[in-house]
């Protein structure tokens, strides 16, 4: 891979926020977004099934336990080998065995977790309704869904963060911390 691009992964409890961390970055820094569900909706379209979380849920363990727990990570890799942008971020790690994909094979690989309380996330569900759901997640249903095999392993990401973003305040304070990281790591390169 290209030295001097820049990879970050993102990881983060379901609502927390790695989604407007990734806008941020793609709108600001101009990184280039990458996904792990595109390689898993190409998979479910070829195949003629629907595109919702059971599938890619199930699709995403299967090709784990057949072809290995980073199987997704060297699918991303070569596809992030090929696009030219100097920054690339992608969200959704879930195995710490795709994180390590990362860090052992991408010299300028950044893994930042994204942080925020259930309590919190579930009032901005219900505040800001995009899906049909939304008023009805509840503390306790977020912490539900968060044991589901796809999901079960990515608190313990945390511990291996070179960054760690609190999510709990404001969009500004939000976007704070994602500048003084990206300062941080053209420091680094």
């Amino acid at each position: 891979m290209d030295k001097e691009k820049i990879v970050i992964g993102i990881a983060g409890n379901i609502g927390s926020g790695k989604g407007a961390v990734t806008k941020y970055l793609t709108e600001k820094y101009k990184a280039q977004q990458m996904r792990y569900s595109k390689i898993l909706a190409d998979i479910l379209e070829r195949l003629h099934l629907d595109y919702n979380r059971d599938n890619l849920n199930a699709l995403a363990e299967g090709l784990r336990n057949i072809f290995g727990g980073d199987i997704l990570s060297q699918v991303l890799e070569n596809d992030i080998r090929e696009v030219e942008a100097v920054i690339v971020v992608f969200d959704g790690i879930r195995k710490k065995k795709e994180l390590d994909y990362f860090k052992n094979k991408t010299e300028n690989f950044f893994f930042i977790f994204v942080e925020t309380p259930f309590e919190v996330v579930a009032k901005r569900l219900a505040s800001r309704q995009e899906k049909t759901d939304d008023q009805e997640q509840t503390v306790e249903k977020l912490k539900a869904r968060q044991q589901q095999p796809s999901d079960k392993d990515v608190p313990n990401l945390k511990q291996y963060a070179d960054f760690v973003i609190d999510n709990s305040g404001s969009i500004e304070d939000t976007h704070k911390q994602i500048d003084e990281i990206m300062n941080k790591t053209k420091k680094k390169r």
